[in-house]
């Protein structure tokens, strides 16, 4: 027990106190409500007693700092809190609107939303399933249950015999069980997973159909993907946006994962999706070790990636080389501050043992500013090696161009660009990660990321795909 004047208060600028600031998909689970300004619909981002902060994905004309604006936050059609609103901050980044507004005549009574937020999310669940069985096709309603009666056939065996084991006292075997549904369950998987495509590419063309198809996957398919770990994290999100670095290592590791063999199977079949993950990675890998044991440089080979998450690439790179191998410094750029402090705890003792060949830094950069040409970037020295496999899935056609265009300008003579982007395929990622995991991402071919290098002057430029097919690679080489 602490004295009381053991007790410490705050330090700096911490000693003014401000209420709590609650992340959006945390307050609300599920699905948060939503923001309306002037009949226009934002995703909440945050909320705290006296204000709000909401982003749109369309280019929206931002309100003016000091605009006073009628404000309600929605869960379906219904309010659940209503107010006058000041905007104290607005912007338009790349990826779309962002503001923030403080309530002028009301405040949040979090007890209230609460309980007022899940009333409406049951109210309006009616409507949504009624939606989705109007709307979505029924030759996908039969596919649904389809696909869960074959997961769940499996699980029903484990049981019978899991419990069959128990009763007679016996050991049930978990390793061979896994290993015989692994072996039965992921050929059918991918069947259903082509179908699972073929019915979304279907379903894309209409807004209100994809929307309809996507409530009723999600009421019905993935609370029972949810049972494997991968799938948990990806649907949540639960540091706010999709392809955390987290579950890049959950792809990475390629470990069983849950307390039972339905649990681990159920990972093992979201790692099937996720695949591509890990070996676009080794693709990369493998580029890395070619330009820094690259001949005639007579210096250190650069090399930076952006959107690094945990840079299990270069991790795996210092691990297999030589404390008398090469000279190389490299740059890693990411928005999210733990993914760089995973990515250098895992190098630090590797740059020890390779006594001063090998230099690291870490650059905790916000991906807007970088697209808008606002982050200095350009201070960095020329590059002999720049990839960035992860990130232009989520932008626009526009947007992706000019990333490229920028980060060629950074390539030195003879430098390579890579740039990853998933793939347009039979066996894309579509279904799984838009219907199943509500993690959204533009899908390219061999000709659209082309155009990306279009008007540049380079030495050669091509795409491939990794192993699965899964993720296309633009490679633009510089001239010397």
């Amino acid at each position: 027990m602490l004295a009381y004047d053991e007790l410490k208060g705050s330090e700096g600028r911490r000693i003014w106190y401000r209420p709590p600031r609650y992340e959006a998909h945390k307050l609300f689970p599920g699905r948060a409500p939503r923001v309306s300004l002037r009949s226009r619909s934002y995703m909440l981002q945050n909320i705290s007693l006296g204000g709000v902060a909401a982003v749109s994905k369309e280019a929206d004309q931002v309100p003016d700092i000091g605009e006073i604006l009628p404000l309600e936050i929605q869960q379906g059609d219904i309010t659940i809190f209503e107010s006058r609103a000041r905007v104290c901050r607005a912007e338009q980044t790349v990826f779309g609107a962002k503001i923030a507004l403080n309530f002028v005549d009301s405040f949040v009574d979090f007890d209230k939303l609460i309980n007022r937020n899940a009333q409406a999310q049951i109210a309006t669940r009616t409507w949504s399933y009624s939606q989705a069985t109007t709307k979505v096709a029924a030759e996908y309603r039969a596919f649904i249950a389809d696909v869960l009666s074959l997961l769940r056939s499996h699980n029903a065996i484990l049981a019978r015999n899991r419990d069959a084991a128990s009763q007679l006292q016996h050991a049930f075997d978990i390793n061979g069980a896994f290993e015989a549904c692994e072996t039965q369950l992921l050929p059918e998987w991918r069947h259903v997973w082509e179908t699972g495509n073929q019915f979304a590419r279907a379903a894309m063309a209409d807004r209100e159909i994809r929307e309809a198809t996507k409530v009723m996957t999600e009421l019905v398919l993935t609370p029972e993907m949810r049972l494997g770990a991968i799938w948990d994290r990806s649907y949540a999100k639960p540091m706010g946006y999709p392809g955390d670095f987290q579950i890049m290592n959950q792809v990475y590791d390629w470990e069983r994962r849950g307390a039972t063999v339905y649990e681990m199977l159920m990972h093992r079949v979201g790692l099937d999706v996720a695949e591509c993950i890990k070996t676009r990675m080794e693709v990369v890998q493998e580029h890395i070790a070619e330009t820094v044991f690259a001949e005639g440089r007579g210096r250190p080979a650069r090399i930076m990636s952006l959107g690094s998450g945990p840079a299990r690439e270069v991790e795996l790179f210092f691990k297999g080389v030589c404390n008398t191998d090469g000279h190389a410094e490299f740059t890693l750029i990411d928005q999210e501050e733990d993914a760089l402090r995973y990515a250098s705890e895992k190098a630090y003792p590797h740059l020890l043992r390779l006594a001063g060949r090998y230099h690291m830094q870490c650059l905790n950069m916000s991906f807007t500013d970088i697209l808008r040409g606002t982050s200095g970037l350009d201070r960095l020295r020329s590059q002999d090696l720049i990839y960035s496999v992860g990130l232009l899935d989520y932008l626009a056609d526009r947007r992706a161009r000019g990333l490229v265009h920028r980060l060629y300008s950074q390539l030195a003579p003879g430098g390579l660009l890579i740039i990853g982007n998933m793939n347009d395929t039979s066996l894309s990622n579509l279904w799984p990660m838009e219907f199943i995991a509500d993690w959204t991402l533009e899908y390219r071919n061999e000709a659209q990321m082309l155009g990306w290098v279009e008007g540049l002057e380079t030495a050669e430029n091509w795409t491939e795909t990794e192993c699965t097919g899964r993720v296309r690679l633009l490679f633009a080489r510089k001239p010397r």
